[in-house]
């Protein structure tokens, strides 16, 4: 080998000596720095929770103070990540719109860095933020008062549960109704702010009286909250109790021309409800639907007579059911569940979410007392079993009447979720 070949390959090796070191050190620092920057990724992840938990916090609360609004947020958001390096965080809270609230969240703080100070750099800025919106809620509360409740030493703890119910919702915010159904169904309170005192006042004072008419229930909470004052951005939700299945339902029923008392020869038609008991073939009555008042029969004027509800005096029973159909009780109660489903569709349609609430014991022997959960998923129209295109509830089912109160505990939470996004 010539010295000059000797002095070329001299050359290329410290050459490569140099590109080497060069290399390692490039290597050092990207994957110093890659790792400044997953540390960074880490430190804004973790911010990130905490303040999404900030921000929903503050807004499941709207109906407190700005000031107690913005406190909680804070603590929360605390709670949930604080570092060394300190974090700030800053709440700003808005109405977008009428009764509703927003809280946007924000958190900055600086991640520690390691192989950037190389660079010139200490740290490496963080920030991020989180909204919330609590939405306004116009809820029609619908509750069973059918006897069953009464004679299973249930109807008190209904009683407990739904009045602590009214008490997760916002008086300021909320506008909440009453509406109670049995052969007949009854609005206890319309739809209104400051609710919780009367609402559980009447509540307290209810009693079991007979039947589960469900479609009168429907509809009367339709017409409550078709009625109550309007806000664009509110959920409107139908809640809907019961322990049974239906067991009555409201028609124009023909009555043969002997018992309508007009004594014409031309049989009359009555504008009421038909009712059967929770099992079997027996017809039970038939009842006025202004307030479930038993038809005893027709005077010369063909006016109907009227006694008490749970009177035993036998009531004039209708030629046919719709369709023309038998009076049985099979039939009237196949009626009541076809007709509340119908009336269940027609709330969707306008945009009303159904929730429902199933109270009973799947094993009892009576089949009156075997709550049809199938039934309830398709009045709320549960993961869209009745139209994927309407609005989708859901069904909760309590087995006991001791556990009515945490069932009612966590439809509440499942809804107060729903208003807050």
């Amino acid at each position: 080998m010539t010295v000059g070949n000797m002095k070329d390959s001299q050359e290329q090796r410290g050459g490569t000596i140099i590109f080497f070191s060069i290399s390692v050190v490039v290597v050092f620092l990207v994957m110093g720095l890659a790792l400044d920057l997953g540390n960074a990724y880490v430190t804004r992840a973790r911010l990130s929770k905490a303040v999404d938990a900030g921000a929903l916090a503050g807004a499941r609360n709207a109906s407190d103070t700005n000031d107690v609004i913005k406190e909680l947020s804070l603590s929360v958001a605390t709670a949930n990540y604080q570092t060394s390096n300190g974090v700030d965080y800053q709440v700003q809270i808005t109405t977008p719109s009428q009764d509703t609230k927003r809280v946007v969240l924000t958190g900055n703080t600086a991640s520690n860095v390691y192989f950037a100070k190389l660079l010139g750099r200490s740290a490496i800025d963080v920030g991020t933020a989180a909204e919330a919106t609590r939405f306004p809620l116009d809820m029609s509360l619908v509750l069973d008062l059918s006897y069953s409740l009464e004679r299973n030493d249930a109807f008190d703890d209904l009683q407990e549960a739904s009045s602590n119910f009214l008490g997760y919702f916002s008086d300021e915010i909320d506008q909440f109704g009453l509406v109670t159904y049995s052969t007949w169904a009854e609005e206890q309170m319309p739809a209104q702010k400051s609710f919780k005192a009367t609402g559980q006042s009447i509540i307290n004072g209810l009693s079991a009286i007979s039947d589960t008419n469900i479609e009168a229930g429907l509809e009367t909470a339709k017409l409550q909250l078709d009625n109550a004052p309007q806000r664009e951005q509110a959920f409107k939700v139908v809640v809907l109790f019961t322990d049974g299945r239906p067991t009555a339902f409201s028609d124009e029923f023909e009555l043969d021309e002997q018992d309508d008392g007009c004594g014409d020869g031309v049989p009359q038609t009555y504008d009421g409800v038909v009712a059967a008991y929770i099992s079997g073939a027996s017809f039970r009555g038939l009842f006025r639907t202004a307030d479930g008042k038993k038809v005893s029969g027709f005077s010369g004027d063909c006016s109907p007579n009227f006694v008490d509800n749970g009177s035993s005096t036998v009531s004039p029973q209708p030629n046919q059911l719709p369709g023309g159909y038998s009076v049985n009780g099979y039939n009237i109660r196949s009626f009541g569940a076809s007709q509340a489903e119908e009336w269940a569709n027609v709330l969707r349609e306008a945009g009303y979410t159904i929730f429902t609430i199933g109270l009973g014991n799947p094993d009892a022997t009576n089949d009156g007392d075997k709550p049809d959960l199938e039934f309830l998923q398709r009045l709320a129209n549960q993961s869209g079993v009745s139209d994927p295109s309407q609005p989708r509830g859901e069904m909760v089912f309590s087995p006991s009447p001791e556990e009515l109160d945490q069932t009612f505990a966590l439809l509440a939470d499942r809804i107060i979720t729903r208003l807050t996004r």
